[in-house]
């Protein structure tokens, strides 16, 4: 269910350490809308999705944090792009700390000279960020994903892996409502969202306009088709007003 704050475009805190903005229609045309969203929403497997696909064998699959880190500790430019993700979604500037596998919130020059103790830093570990992960996520109008369970079967592992790769090829075949359809779609609601205004609504309350106004339009549809003579036993309307996922 979408965050009320996320709707109207407001920020959500996140234990009190910063807060995740929901992108804006206008904010998501930036070039790098789609890096950002990726890495900040990457999840464990899709980096073992990642490795598996590519038959790089190791030991131990490196967790998000460690695989972002890492890319960004051998890759000034996937830095650059990581650090601006992040200032993308929470406003605010991060320093990576390497060796400990941590993010630092906030400009690290200003940081040191503000705080008195090490503990006084505003930092995000590995168990924080997968949270802070899920956030993100909702602020795009995307499901919360669970951790991984460790002790998972490897044979139940496999047979997850194999239904995600096969939603990837499907994803890939099908062909979604573009952008510029949505958007035109929603100023034809009659709901005071026009080309002049839609930038300014948040991108998560987009999906969710979209999804309330198919539920409204087919519940009048199967109220007028009752209304006409159709059978009651085949169509039995739904209220359109309650929560979709139930």
């Amino acid at each position: 269910m979408i965050s009320p704050n996320f709707f109207i475009g407001q920020p959500e805190d996140f234990n009190g350490k910063c807060k995740v903005y929901p992108p804006l229609v206008k904010e998501i045309l930036n070039d790098r809308y789609d890096a950002y969203r990726k890495l900040l929403t990457l999840s464990q497997e899709e980096i073992e999705d990642m490795y598996n696909e590519k038959k790089i064998e190791v030991d131990k699959f490196p967790t998000v944090i460690e695989y972002l880190l890492g890319n960004a500790y051998n890759d000034k430019k996937f830095e650059k792009i990581l650090m601006e993700a992040f200032e993308f979604f929470i406003k605010d500037e991060v320093a990576f700390l390497y060796e400990e596998k941590k993010i630092l919130i906030g400009n690290l020059k200003k940081e040191l000279k503000r705080v008195k103790k090490v503990e006084e830093l505003v930092i995000i570990d590995e168990n924080e960020f997968f949270d802070l992960q899920n956030i993100i996520r909702q602020s795009i109008g995307v499901d919360k994903v669970e951790k991984p369970n460790p002790n998972e079967h490897p044979k139940i592992r496999a047979m997850k892996a194999k239904a995600r790769y096969r939603d990837k090829i499907k994803a890939k075949q099908g062909k979604g409502i573009s952008l510029s359809t949505t958007l035109s779609s929603i100023c034809c609601m009659g709901i005071g969202i026009t080309p002049l205004n839609i930038g300014e609504l948040s991108y998560c309350a987009v999906s969710e306009l979209m999804s309330r106004y198919r539920e409204k339009s087919k519940y009048e549809l199967d109220i007028n088709s009752l209304l006409a003579g159709a059978d009651s036993k085949k169509i039995k309307p739904k209220d359109w007003i309650r929560n979709l996922e139930d």
